[in-house]
């Protein structure tokens, strides 16, 4: 006889200790379930139940209720959708609601709407060991007269085994419990007033409280916490710049070790510059991911998160925004890429949408290289003090872009009033470093499956279109680089049509084309095209070879104006094929990735013509 399929749900509010009690009870066989038109994580492992035979657990989004009319993608609709999918399909469904026995009654408040629904219901009271250091215990027969169902209380830092198996005896008494005694109603604050026993001393919550005087101080908070984020910030730029560095220097090795077993033809150029250079790309933001991964889970866990979002929420609503989108804005100035991936903090789906589609516009440090080049080569003899307040304008354009860009979308495109940002100000924890950690080994594995691949494929086409020689061209002249005879090159003279109102000619659409691969392979794919080796350790040369380029009637083919231009066409456009691979992974669409692409290049295209008509008008040639 064949057994029911058995499906064991963990539900919770945020920051509930739903997903270490989840973790605690699954250990290393969690996966990220694959579930067509859902965007956030829903984690899924089998795990054989005492009686009943395997199981399969989810770990679903944490939400406040299940009752209220939602957005079908925010984390409650995602949740009541999984629920009801899972019960249509035939499941022997198990709600394991996961409560915080330091915030009981608050827990309480979303027992109530589960009761109401047909499958079995399991109460696990987590964090009984800091009710235990504050002088309380939860009396779980209590909870258990008052609510009708099974209830455990456990500790997700006990045991893994100890745990799990209270928590699988209890599902097992709701799988065969067939007891109609469920409360229709539940008085949230009596029933938890009944079940915590013990006086307590509240010594966590005064703690919390002190604490909270410093960090949510209307004058001192803010500093605080733009000084713990750029602390964040700068742990992308001193950790994850060293391990690039080694990175680099392994695929410099890799390619110079197969440039001598497979030579110099097409095919070794193949692999050398487009597979293995596509590989190094890949794994050179390995460590941005996991360092970002690790300082915002560590910011979440310890309850800090909740209350930075709390402190900008309102300058940032005015935009579009929350105060959870302040993150992910902020790192996007170190890379795009993991800032695109931490927009999964935010819960609202149309602001983190909106974060999204704007992050690419903030001033990343790939940015930089190419910003020193057009500065060095156009405005090399201006004063240090004109081209450092160049740079700096650059870099706050950028800002303003992506923040105007967020309040025009919200109005267009990603409309929505947005959710109030609701959140609880937990009490301040120690973080669990295996928690941690495995989360930062499991967004490394969704990067290099999910983004990873698109990048990959991207650098090999790259690859084609710089390398390979367009149909028809004229056969190589010696001394002329073979970049002149390729498809890109000719895409290039076929735009300018195009880019000449603009002041871009075919060699700078070409330094364009290649820089999509990357931001900073604008300098080499144009070093390649004026013959100046190494432009990307040195641009100097590459600068004077840029201004002393001439037309044949004598003028030079680079001025201030087009200088101009190019700064303001890269201010906006999304130069960068893997931020809109990790769009594609976060939205799993190809609409998105593609609406950003043609609205920064559209946007890009019609300043950079403003700026250089009218540097034109005055004077500028």
């Amino acid at each position: 006889m064949t057994r029911e399929r058995v499906v064991v749900a963990f539900v919770g509010r945020p920051n509930s200790g739903k997903s270490s009690l989840y973790n605690a009870v699954t250990g290393e066989e969690a996966k990220v379930g694959n579930f067509p038109g859902v965007t956030v994580d829903i984690l899924t492992a089998t795990r054989a139940l005492p009686v009943s035979g395997v199981a399969e657990i989810a770990d679903l989004p944490g939400f406040y209720s299940l009752d209220a009319v939602v957005d079908p993608a925010t984390d409650e609709g995602v949740a009541r959708r999984w629920l009801d999918d899972a019960t249509k399909a035939g499941a022997r469904l198990v709600i394991v609601q996961v409560l915080d026995g330091t915030q009981l009654e608050l827990g309480l408040r979303m027992t109530e709407g589960l009761l109401a629904r047909a499958e079995a219901v399991v109460v696990a009271v987590t964090q009984r060991d800091r009710l235990a250091a504050d002088g309380r215990d939860v009396d779980v027969a209590v909870l258990e007269e008052a609510l009708g169902v099974p209830v455990c209380a456990v500790s997700a830092r006990a045991p893994a085994a100890q745990t799990r198996g209270v928590v699988f005896d209890t599902v097992e008494r709701a799988l065969t419990d067939q007891r109609e005694a469920r409360a229709k109603s539940v008085d949230a604050r009596k029933v938890a007033a009944r079940a915590l026993v013990g006086e307590g001393h509240g010594r966590a919550r005064t703690l919390t409280e002190r604490v909270d005087a410093v960090l949510l101080h209307p004058i001192v908070g803010p500093f605080v916490f733009v000084a713990i984020m750029a602390a964040v910030f700068s742990a992308v730029f001193l950790i994850a710049d060293p391990a690039k560095s080694v990175v680099d220097f392994l695929v410099e090795r890799s390619r110079e070790a197969l440039s001598g077993a497979l030579g110099h033809g097409l095919l070794a150029s193949f692999v050398i510059d487009g597979l293995v250079a596509g590989t190094g790309t890949v794994v050179a933001f390995m460590p941005q991911i996991v360092i970002l991964t690790i300082a915002m889970e560590i910011l979440e866990a310890t309850g800090y998160l909740a209350r930075g979002a709390f402190i900008v929420d309102r300058l940032l609503r005015l935009l579009g925004l929350s105060g959870r989108s302040f993150a992910p804005l902020l790192v996007a100035h170190a890379c795009a890429v993991p800032a695109i991936a931490s927009t999964r903090i935010i819960r609202d789906p149309g602001e983190r949408l909106r974060s999204i589609l704007v992050l690419p516009l903030m001033t990343c440090s790939a940015r930089i290289p190419t910003y020193g080049l057009v500065i060095t080569a156009f405005f090399g003899g201006r004063s240090a003090f004109f081209r450092g307040g160049l740079f700096v304008l650059l870099y706050f354009a950028g800002i303003v872009a992506g923040l105007v860009a967020s309040a025009v979308m919200r109005r267009t495109v990603v409309r929505g009033r947005g959710l109030p940002l609701v959140l609880e100000m937990p009490s301040y924890r120690a973080p669990q470093v295996r928690l941690v950690a495995r989360r930062a080994k499991r967004a490394a594995t969704r990067f290099v499956k999910d983004v990873g691949s698109t990048i990959l494929a991207a650098s090999a086409l790259l690859w084609v279109l710089l390398t390979v020689p367009m149909p028809g061209a004229s056969p190589a002249v010696e001394g002329t680089p073979a970049i002149e005879r390729s498809v890109a090159a000719g895409i290039g003279r076929a735009l300018e049509p195009v880019t000449r109102p603009i002041g871009f000619d075919w060699r700078i659409n070409v330094g364009l084309i290649g820089s999509f691969g990357a931001r900073e392979l604008m300098v080499s794919t144009m070093g390649v095209i004026f013959g100046v080796e190494r432009a990307d350790e040195d641009p100097a040369p590459l600068a004077k070879s840029m201004q002393d380029a001439k037309k044949p009637n004598g003028e030079p083919v680079y001025g201030v104006r087009t200088g101009l231009a190019l700064l303001a066409f890269f201010v906006l456009a999304c130069q960068c094929m893997s931020t809109v691979a990790a769009i594609r992974r976060e939205t799993r669409s190809l609409r998105w990735p593609a609406f950003v692409v043609g609205y920064t290049y559209a946007l890009a295209y019609l300043v950079a013509f403003a700026t250089y008509q009218i540097a034109g008008l005055f004077g500028a040639t």
